[in-house]
């Protein structure tokens, strides 16, 4: 029970104390089987016949756990040896395309148009938008009136947080136009921490939104240094799609909201890769 525990809080435990970004899902099973032969040895009678059955259950759950860390840390360390780190960023970066003056949720539902072929799959921002929009704006949820958050951050329209305070109203245009123009905002942020490789072949338009929405909902620091950043800059796409998936917890718990909203952020990064 004392090792379910421990592997319970061991992704939390990492990265606040060695900044160990690891997996959090194997360690979690890892609690889970600790949890159960804890339990079911609760029910085995402790006496010198019993012993062999006991230790045969602990060597089991023990041995899992040794593998479930390895899988979780193991990835981790690894990754932090070899993978290449995020590109620094600079405000002239974060602002180098500038903003829209209006593209309105009504605009994000026109079909998209394509590009002349060119040797970047990076999208314009009209076609960035017209995808990211209506995703972004259907987890984030449409408020005109500043309310506070679940960590209790004031927030209005669809998940501003800069400059709002209690009291505060806008109306839908007005918040139609202020998504359109951060979103762009931080979709140029990440960018800053990809390579050029990465902005040239691996962020087609649905992962350029899943990056985006991640920054968007967690912030660009965060981000921007994180595992899925890094895999992708290290081609490894599948996984890193995977990697944005931790990103499930606000105020240290998780919440259904966030696990189907990184569900989503998944669908879109793993569109167009072959299984």
């Amino acid at each position: 029970m004392i090792l379910g525990f421990i592997a319970f809080i061991g992704s939390e435990a990492l990265y606040l104390v060695w900044r160990i970004e690891a997996d959090p899902y194997p360690l979690g099973l890892a609690a889970l089987v600790f949890f159960v032969a804890g339990f079911v040895g609760r029910f085995i009678k402790q006496d010198a016949g019993s012993a062999p059955v006991r230790r045969t259950l602990f060597r089991l759950a023990f041995g899992f756990g040794v593998i479930m860390l390895v899988k979780s840390l193991g990835g981790a360390v690894y990754e932090d040896a070899v993978l290449p780190d995020p590109a620094p960023i600079s405000g002239e970066q974060a602002m180098r395309q500038g903003t829209p003056e209006r593209l309105t949720l009504a605009m994000a539902d026109k079909p998209m148009v394509p590009k002349a072929a060119a040797a970047s799959s990076l999208a314009s921002e009209a076609e960035f938008l017209r995808v990211a929009i209506p995703f972004v704006a259907k987890w984030e949820g449409l408020r005109l009136v500043a309310y506070r958050d679940i960590v209790g951050v004031w927030t209005i329209c669809f998940g501003e947080t800069k400059g709002v305070k209690a009291g505060d109203v806008r109306t839908q245009a007005e918040c139609e136009v202020m998504l359109a123009r951060e979103l762009i905002i931080y979709r140029n942020r990440m960018h800053g921490y990809f390579t050029a490789d990465t902005l040239r072949a691996r962020l087609p338009v649905y992962r350029d939104t899943a990056f985006t929405d991640l920054g968007y909902n967690v912030g660009t620091g965060a981000a921007g240094t994180s595992t899925a950043v890094r895999r992708l800059n290290a081609g490894l796409i599948a996984d890193s799609c995977e990697a944005i998936t931790w990103y499930n917890k606000a105020g240290g718990r998780v919440w259904r909201g966030l696990v189907l909203r990184r569900t989503d952020d998944f669908d879109y990064c793993m569109k167009g890769l072959a299984a």
